[in-house]
């Protein structure tokens, strides 16, 4: 029985490079960065030169989709494995320019020794080293155009290396040449398989059991709709998110790919090269993800693809215009994604909530989750409304973890529920759900029972105490603001060296968040490592009302508010190492309140 879900055929190396050239293989790599190194490039050609297998390419058949009237359009085949070693032969081999990780445009040259003798190199990656010795040729890919002559190529080389044995230069060079006619196998996927039954495939093929990324293949699937613009697309979502890393690159890019800076997509990435942020730096994974379920309602990349290669999730049928109303709904939610004004106004929203630290930032889906509720929220809610019920989301979401598992049928019923209720209507109905009264009471502590810093429910308290302008422990002048920006590292207020004394060695207990607070250097200083304990004795036992810390002088009433706006309970001078777990316990408390009223606020 004949096996449908693939073909093996044969290709020649120049066969394949002429469909890539004509853009009926497509290979995204030509577009995006080069990982490869040079010397990599050099083995490959080095392994073809001694006739060495390099493996099979594998392209699936994504962009042929069913008409209506029957029959099929043969459309482009994506490359799926394979992309780097094809890269590297379009570089050595037809001499073209490869994207750097910088996204600097460069060439990889790979020089050539035809008369090389045993224990000699006999290919490189030519720089001006190599200059000093004639035998070496630059740059092979002279030797694979059109209008190569060789008669005049073994004139020149023997003017430069008189005594050449014509005979060995010859062979050497034939042999090169003949790479561009070796076969290399192709397993051709169906285009009836889904994204789930292709990366099975090409797992169970590669011997090294290497996950295939399916973004790569929606990135893929963008690319080759040419007639829609989706090679521009593809570029500005790459773009994109590197200008957000490395805005300073934005001259240098659009320069070099003028087509690109004066399309509709080029003015749209444009504005990223003008400021500097890292709050939140985007992967393409995360543009594709979060548009897909502000258009869709949908997480899974595997679904995207499926719908870009024209299959309806509600019928199953595969058709071109399906496949084209896809593309299009995405298009808008990726633009929509990239828009300054949704962006910026997106991040601000979190800043102004005291989130003002990518290290106080949840996980990539809770953001994906995030992002899309608001652009789906700003075209219902005023903006006033949107900042607050984005915050909101954003800290319901954290606190509740409601995107760290499933998270692909809460972003489709998200996405049914504001549709069909309206975003007011359904975000009562979820805090009422997710964050009710015994929540804060219970729930909350509970989960500042943690000793990771970067926990959502400690990023949540500091919010709190960024967004309510608090000021930290014993000081006047200096904010929780001030502190994160600054970088100051966390202290605990028990240390873990008092503590080890007293016989509590648990990092479960010393470690907590709860034990954990930011002070100015000059208080730090000023307290001397000391346990509250210590230090509080000492300053409620002064007959002065004016106790000084530092450099900073308080009243005793000014200590008992600094301590309450650090969410430490008073009882702490009383306590001794033997109620450090008390101590924990109603600090806890005192954070959950704080974390409380802080999203009532909000």
């Amino acid at each position: 029985m004949r096996n449908e879900n693939y073909k093996l055929t044969q290709y020649s190396i120049n066969g394949i490079l002429n469909d890539v050239e004509a853009s009926a293989i497509a290979i995204p790599q030509m577009q995006r960065p080069f990982v490869w190194k040079g010397k990599q490039v050099k083995e490959l050609i080095d392994s073809l030169y001694q006739g060495y297998p390099i493996g099979y390419l594998i392209v699936w058949q994504s962009s042929t989709v069913r008409l209506k009237e029957g029959g099929k359009s043969f459309g482009k085949k994506i490359l799926i494995d394979g992309q780097q070693r094809v890269t590297a032969l379009m570089a050595a081999i037809l001499g073209k320019e490869i994207l750097d990780e910088n996204y600097q445009r460069k060439r990889i040259q790979i020089g050539f020794n035809p008369c090389a003798n045993e224990g000699e190199e006999r290919f490189v990656v030519y720089t001006s080293k190599y200059n000093a010795d004639p035998r070496w040729i630059p740059d092979i890919s002279i030797l694979f155009r059109r209008d190569f002559a060789y008669r005049r190529f073994e004139s020149e080389y023997l003017e430069r290396n008189p005594g050449t044995d014509l005979k060995k230069l010859d062979e050497a060079v034939s042999c090169l040449k003949e790479i561009a006619s070796h076969e290399v196998g192709v397993i051709e996927l169906s285009f009836l398989l889904d994204i789930d039954v292709v990366t099975e495939i090409f797992i169970r093929i590669n011997s090294q059991g290497k996950p295939l990324n399916q973004e790569d293949f929606a990135m893929s699937r963008i690319s080759v709709n040419e007639e829609l613009g989706g090679d521009m697309l593809q570029k500005a979502i790459d773009h994109f998110c590197h200008l957000c890393l490395t805005p300073e690159d934005a001259k240098g890019l659009m320069e070099r790919d003028r087509e690109f800076a004066q399309s509709e997509y080029g003015k749209v990435v444009s504005w990223v090269g003008d400021e500097k942020q890292s709050l939140y730096i985007p992967s393409y994974s995360d543009v594709l993800r979060t548009a897909f379920a502000y258009k869709f309602g949908k997480i899974k990349i595997g679904d995207l693809v499926n719908q870009l290669s024209g299959k309806n999730p509600e019928t199953g049928e595969i058709s071109s215009a399906y496949a084209k109303e896809a593309y299009l709904r995405l298009q808008d939610g990726i633009l929509e994604y990239m828009a300054k004004k949704n962006f910026k106004t997106f991040l601000n929203i979190l800043k102004n909530a005291g989130f003002i630290s990518s290290k106080m930032l949840g996980s990539k889906g809770l953001m994906t989750g995030t992002y899309s509720m608001f652009l789906m929220m700003k075209e219902e809610l005023s903006e006033e409304e949107l900042a607050s019920y984005t915050a909101k989301w954003y800290l319901l979401s954290s606190l509740s973890g409601r995107y760290q598992t499933g998270m692909e049928g809460v972003v489709a019923r998200d996405y049914k529920a504001v549709k069909e209720k309206g975003i007011r209507d359904y975000f009562k109905e979820l805090s009422e759900e997710l964050l009710p009264e015994s929540f804060w009471k219970e729930s909350m502590p509970e989960k500042l029972k943690t000793t990771l810093i970067r926990s959502n429910s400690y990023a949540a308290y500091l919010a709190a105490m960024v967004k309510m302008e608090d000021y930290s422990l014993f000081s006047h002048d200096k904010t929780m603001k001030d502190l994160i920006e600054s970088q100051v590292e966390n202290s605990q207020l028990f240390t873990r060296v008092y503590l080890a004394k007293q016989g509590i060695t648990s990092k479960e207990l010393y470690g907590q968040v709860a034990n954990c607070i930011y002070m100015d250097k000059s208080v730090k200083t000023a307290l001397k490592r000391k346990p509250p304990i210590d230090y509080l004795k000492k300053m409620f036992s002064q007959e002065e009302n004016e106790i000084k810390v530092g450099t900073d002088v308080f009243t005793r009433e000014e200590i008992l508010d600094s301590l309450a706006m650090n969410a430490i309970p008073g009882e702490t001078a009383d306590m001794e190492a033997s109620d450090f777990e008390e101590f924990l316990s109603l600090r806890r408390m005192q954070m959950a309140d704080k974390i409380h009223q802080y999203y009532i606020q909000l």
